[in-house]
Order: structure tokens, then C-alpha cells, then sequence
């Protein structure tokens, strides 16, 4: 038979409380693994559906340049196109470039202007590599501005249907990762939960 004495029975106490301790925080850091993981899921989970504040933004600063430009008449038209193509200004900044001057320069005239015309057939290769470029750095919003250029100036240009295909599948795959990292997420948060219940039971 063992007689607990006043230092054993001190020695136990303590142990008990220390084994009470490391539960405890094991569960509390178990419990903020969740929460970190639910304050991670806005930045990786991007809406699926509709347009994002970006591409409504850039919609609304195109109308804008759309009808600053009408607001111009056909000699200033001209002459700013003429200086952004000596600027190498060709298809940027939006609402400032010579593609966007000589568009609204055809919108502005009865019959086409040649020089104008003979300069957005030129230009057409370049929007065409940069609207490329733009998907490939998987900037849509600058894609879709290109792609609208193009299409504003040849609408049955062959490459219109490859950058309008790209971009479909660029924004597909965008949201395949997206939806991907929020289940990643999500798996990460019900782990975190089944190891608390755990160490909880433990």
C-alpha cells in the first residue's frame, strides 16, 4: 500500500494542473487556425459571377473618354491623333491614344478620312499584341479595352475571335484557382476544427 505524502500529493497537483494547461492552449490554437483561415478566404475567393469593381470602373472611364471625344470636332481629332502617333501613343492611355482619336474621327465624318483609315490599319497589329500580352499577365479589364478597340476598327479581323475566345478562358481559369483556394480553405478550416474536438476530448 502507498502513503501519499504532503510532496507527492503537491507533485500530482501540479502535474494535473500542467496537463490541464497544454490542453488548453493547444485548443485555443487550434480554435485560431479557423480564423485566420475565414480572414484569408475574401482575398483568395474573387466573385465568380458578374463584373468586378475594376471592369465597372473601367466601363464607366471608357463612356466618359467616349464622350469627351465626341465632344471634339474633326480638325482636333485629327491633329491630336496625329500627335499620339508621333508620341508612340497608339492604343494608351485609355481616352488618349491615336486608335481612339481616329475612331471617333470615323464616327465624326460622312465619308472616311484616309489617313485616318491607313492609320488604324497600321496600328491594328500592335493592339492586337498588347490585347496578347494583356491576357497573358492576366490583365482582363486592359484586354477587353483592346479587344474593343479591334473590334471598333475591323470587326472581322481574324484574330478578334482568338482574344474573345483567350479572354473567356482566361477569366475560366481565374475562377477555377479561385474556387480551388476557398475549398483549400475550407479543408484547412474543418481539420483545424476535427484536431480542437480532439485535443478537446484528449
Amino acid at each position: 500500500m502507498t502513503v501519499s505524502t504532503p510532496a507527492s500529493s503537491r507533485a500530482l497537483r501540479w502535474g494535473i494542473a500542467l496537463a490541464l494547461g497544454l490542453s488548453l492552449a493547444a485548443c485555443s490554437k487550434e480554435e485560431a487556425a479557423p480564423a485566420a483561415a475565414d480572414a484569408e478566404k475574401p482575398a483568395a475567393a474573387a466573385p465568380a459571377g458578374g463584373p468586378s469593381a475594376e471592369e465597372v470602373a473601367a466601363q464607366e472611364a471608357a463612356q466618359a473618354a467616349e464622350a469627351a471625344l465626341a465632344a471634339l470636332g474633326a480638325d482636333e481629332l485629327r491633329s491630336r491623333g496625329s500627335q499620339a502617333l508621333r508620341e508612340q501613343r497608339l492604343y494608351a492611355p485609355a481616352g488618349d491614344n491615336a486608335m481612339e482619336y481616329y475612331l471617333a474621327l470615323r464616327q465624326k465624318t460622312d465619308k472616311p478620312d484616309a489617313s485616318a483609315e491607313s492609320a488604324l490599319i497600321d496600328l491594328m497589329p500592335y493592339a492586337i499584341i498588347a490585347a496578347e500580352q494583356a491576357i497573358g499577365r492576366e490583365d482582363f479589364v486592359e484586354a477587353e479595352r483592346l479587344r474593343s478597340l479591334i473590334e471598333r476598327t475591323d470587326a472581322q479581323t481574324p484574330a478578334l475571335p482568338r482574344i474573345k475566345d483567350s479572354i473567356a478562358k482566361g477569366r475560366a481559369g481565374v475562377a477555377e484557382r479561385a474556387e480551388a483556394e476557398a475549398e483549400r480553405l475550407a479543408q484547412r478550416e474543418r481539420e483545424a476544427e476535427a484536431a480542437a474536438q480532439r485535443a478537446a476530448q484528449e
